[in-house]
């Protein structure tokens, strides 16, 4: 939930979820939480060692397991991967970072994710991760097809493989539309 007042033009919003705990872990429930900015991801552990991860806007599950089997009693963010490092109770200390390279390929292929081609593409586009280059290139040429150069553009704007020479040639080379500039 937003706190404060949203900056001018953007809405205020909220968005919940149950955390759903594992079959084999009743009576669980979550002990630390920490937020990765760059990727748009909250990371939660519970008692039992479970580590979930959600996106922050949906609060969709991305991925959930059992890292432990001890007390995780203290975490800190990692401000150069912008993960987190975990310390159990038996003094094991855990790295839990994301992998960017692979983010958008598993939230669009995890079949546990509601609408997960969606929320790819929207997190490669907020969070400028690779992995959705394909579905902003299809994009691109739909709305170019469909005559939406607006929709066009919006989409290069977001996606780093779009912004280059050979877009700005096929925008120099498309025919005005009747009755505008």
């Amino acid at each position: 939930m937003e706190i404060g007042n949203p900056a001018p033009g953007q809405p205020k919003f909220k968005v919940t979820t149950d955390i759903v705990m594992a079959p084999d872990a009743v009576g669980d429930f979550p002990v630390l939480m920490q937020v990765a900015p760059k990727y748009g991801v909250i990371f939660i552990i519970t008692k039992f060692g479970y580590l979930f991860m959600y996106e922050a806007s949906t609060a969709a599950l991305i991925y959930r397991q059992r890292i432990t089997d001890q007390l995780i009693f203290v975490s800190v963010r990692n401000m150069t991967t912008d993960g987190m490092i975990c310390i159990n109770k038996a003094g094991q200390v855990f790295a839990i970072n994301v992998e960017e390279q692979n983010l958008v390929k598993f939230v669009m292929s995890g079949q546990h994710i509601p609408d997960g081609k969606n929320l790819a593409f929207k997190m490669a586009a907020r969070y400028q991760l690779p992995g959705a280059d394909d579905i902003f290139i299809h994009q691109f040429n739909s709305c170019l097809a469909s005559g939406d150069y607006a929709g066009a553009a919006r989409t290069a704007a977001q996606s780093p493989a779009l912004r280059s020479k050979e877009t700005i040639a096929k925008f120099k080379s498309l025919p005005a539309p009747p009755g505008t500039p």
